[in-house]
């Protein structure tokens, strides 16, 4: 047998890994809502008075929580929850760290062991865990996890159990795990990045598909103990497996929109958020050398959506046309405040490292360039009407345009953007809604152009295969993933299909998928971010290899 090559991980965390996994993020994340929990959102917030006598140490997140996303704490489910708290009170076996594009172990002891035909993936547990009500920790708690997405497939959101993929997953010798595959897999490791195993003793008594799990019961670094309409609030798990947090009491307020929560930050009534942040007050944020904003490529690609199958729009020339008419590195300094990373036209974030195919950011076939837009749908036969709207064959290129409301960076890049549109003759009704609205919109189909973020799984393979045809549906039903664009192609199903079963060639695959897509534009890619705004007026020894407001840095930090 022979150990798997992860990325380069830092020694304390291989005896101490603790629970963050993006919410990012990830099909689930994506599917969840692709809620914009990073530069706006729509919230209010109200601050929880905490005494810190008695050793008490009390740290202050903020975030956008609207009451839809306090449904359930139930890991499984994709929707009615915050996402983020998962991070705080649940385990993966590998974390995925953004920062660094690493897996870092959590529940897993080390990196785990491939058999020699690459169909057996074999991980050896982390001893003495306890769940956060003193029961212990053990292999039955994983295989119920995974187990439990075969049994109700319709929370197999990365189609685990598909023929391809895992065929069983049992019990092994020494406190360890075995995932037996029917075929090979390279990408295992990261989608086991990608599941909070949950406890069997709990969840094993309800029906996971419908179960709210309303105390929430990990083993993580911090403990469920409320959630009222002001804050959710945690505590320091003593017992944690990486060491008890300084922190005793981890307050998390809610807010109805992200300037009343930059102001918060300003004001130091907060010390963090795990991503959001009224970009326009950046600069004044900034002012105060105590305030920092962590920023990294992340799994959170925003982007204009192309309803792929809408006439007009299922025009390839079209949606060129309307990638060269959107100026990113502007979109980025104007609209991001320099706080993000211009994005890949290929989509793959740069927070795969080489895999990603940085050439295609800077490529001048992409480049923002009005004239050439306008030329090439002349070229493919549109006219102008007596309105400056490109027209063919009876189809116009007018669309309704949908976008966040009260979010007031992505209204300005929406309204950057339509303007230039206008430019090239294209039309646009702008329309906006709750971000909730909008990922209902995208994943039903029941829309022209959305702007939105796509939130993947730590993986280049899942990443790329939102653009696979097995993860859309036709306009009117539901994704079965995140290809909202309503985009098939062949060649890139079949370089992907390759790539899942060939570790060898996939790095030379994904370039070619990251090229087809940037030529046949079914989004227009706008910007990657992960970003993470703190305070280090009363707190220091934030760990800035991860995100600062993650569960691993917030294990460490300690009170000045």
């Amino acid at each position: 047998m022979r150990k798997t090559q992860f990325g380069a991980r830092r020694k304390k965390w291989l005896a101490a890994g603790t629970a963050v996994m993006l919410a990012g993020a990830l099909l689930l994340a994506g599917c969840q809502s692709a809620s914009r929990q990073g530069n706006d959102a729509s919230a209010s917030g109200g601050s929880v008075a905490t005494s810190e006598s008695g050793g008490k140490v009390a740290y202050h997140l903020g975030d956008i929580i609207n009451p839809e996303q306090a449904n359930n704490f139930n890991p499984f489910l994709t929707t009615g929850n915050w996402r983020p708290l998962f991070d705080y009170v649940y385990n993966a076996l590998y974390y995925f760290n953004p920062v660094k594009g690493e897996l870092i172990p959590q529940l897993a002891d080390g990196s785990g062991q491939w058999s020699d035909d690459r169909k057996t993936f074999t991980v050896k547990l982390r001893g003495g865990v306890k769940w956060h009500d003193g029961q212990p920790f053990t292999a039955d708690d994983v295989i119920y996890t995974y187990r439990a997405l075969k049994d109700h497939p319709v929370l197999d959101s990365y189609k685990l159990w598909s023929d391809s993929r895992l065929k069983d997953v049992r019990s092994g010798e020494g406190g360890t795990v075995v995932f037996e595959l029917n075929d090979v897999f390279p990408s295992l490791p990261n989608y086991l990045a990608a599941l909070y195993i949950v406890p069997k003793h709990i969840f094993e008594k309800e029906d996971p598909t419908t179960f709210l799990n309303k105390q929430p019961i990990g083993t993580g670094a911090f403990k469920f103990k409320s959630i009222n309409e002001s804050a959710i609030l945690l505590e320091g798990n003593a017992d944690y497996f990486g060491g008890a947090p300084h922190v005793t009491d981890l307050i998390v307020e809610r807010f109805k929109d992200s300037p009343t929560l930059t102001l918060a930050l300003q004001k130091g009534d907060i010390q963090g958020s795990p991503g959001t942040l009224a970009m326009p007050s950046l600069p004044k944020l900034l002012e105060d050398p105590n305030n920092k904003l962590q920023q990294y490529p992340g799994l959170s690609t925003y982007a204009v959506i192309l309803n792929n199958e809408k006439p007009g729009l299922n025009d390839p020339v079209v949606r060129k046309a309307i990638q060269l008419a959107v100026n990113r590195k502007e979109i980025v300094e104007k609209g991001e405040m320099g706080a993000a990373t211009v994005g890949n036209p290929g989509f793959l974030s740069q927070a795969f490292g080489d895999l990603a195919d940085k050439s295609l950011a800077d490529s001048p076939d992409y480049a923002f360039d009005l004239e050439k837009a306008n030329r090439l749908l002349q070229d493919a036969g549109y006219v102008k009407n007596a309105k400056g709207v490109y027209e063919k064959g009876g189809v116009k290129l007018s669309f309704t345009y949908y976008m966040a409301a009260n979010a007031p960076a992505q209204n300005k890049e929406g309204s950057m953007i339509t303007d230039w549109l206008k430019q090239i003759g294209i039309e646009t009704t702008l329309k906006q809604v709750t971000w909730p609205e909008l990922t209902s919109l995208a994943a039903s189909g029941n829309y022209d152009i959305v702007q939105n973020g796509i939130t993947v799984a730590p993986d280049p393979q899942a990443a790329l295969e939102v653009f696979h045809s097995k993860n859309t549906a036709p306009s009117g039903q539901n994704t079965a993933g995140l290809n909202w664009a309503r985009f098939r192609d062949k060649q890139v199903d079949e370089w992907l299909d390759q790539a899942s079963h060939s570790p060898e060639q996939r790095a030379e695959l994904y370039r070619k998928v990251q090229r087809r897509i940037a030529d046949l534009a079914p989004i227009v890619v706008l910007y990657s971010t992960g970003k993470a705004p703190y305070s280090t007026a009363k707190f220091d020894h934030y760990d800035e290899t991860v995100p600062v407001t993650s569960a691993i840095s917030l294990a460490q930090v300690t009170k000045k």
